[in-house]
């Protein structure tokens, strides 16, 4: 199980999607204040939670579901086609997550910036780790269906 490739990216997938946990989406300077957008939501730099602004996605459950699932996939091997079913799943939660993430990062600029001040964002590590997800979870499909082919092709010689 763990000698293919597509478990490596599987799992290099989940802890891409866990990653985001440590690390903080934006971060958003407005005058003197300082704003960070994490995936529970936004604090300001003293760690105080901004009781305005609630996430419409809980970001941090979304993702978490999505390394599990990609953690159930790895022990699918033994049923390919399933396997290839639920990693093409995690592409629509992961795309719908990149989606939202870009759309509450445009919220909280908008709210920020009400008032007259202007606030500038800082996009942190944890604003591209999804896309990784998406393109580790893409490698592994590509590994699965290889191994398919290569057993379809191994019964024809039977």
């Amino acid at each position: 199980m763990w000698q293919r490739k597509q478990t490596v990216f599987l799992a290099l997938a989940a802890l891409f999607a866990l990653a985001t946990w440590f690390m903080p989406v934006a971060t958003y300077d407005r005058v003197q204040d300082q704003f960070i957008f994490w995936t529970t939501g936004l604090f300001t730099a003293d760690g105080t939670a901004v009781t305005d602004v609630d996430l419409k996605v809980p970001f941090n459950i979304v993702l978490t579901v999505l390394a599990l699932a990609l953690v159930a996939c790895i022990f699918f091997y033994n049923n390919r086609p399933r396997q290839i079913r639920l990693v093409r799943g995690t592409y629509l939660l992961t795309l719908a997550t990149i989606a939202f993430l870009f759309i509450t990062d445009n919220s909280i600029q908008t709210y920020l910036g009400s008032g007259g001040a202007t606030a500038i964002s800082h996009y942190g590590v944890s604003f591209f780790l999804p896309l990784g997800t998406l393109i580790f979870s893409f490698l592994a499909e590509r590994a699965i269906k290889a191994d398919e082919e290569l057993v379809r092709s191994a019964d024809r010689l039977r």
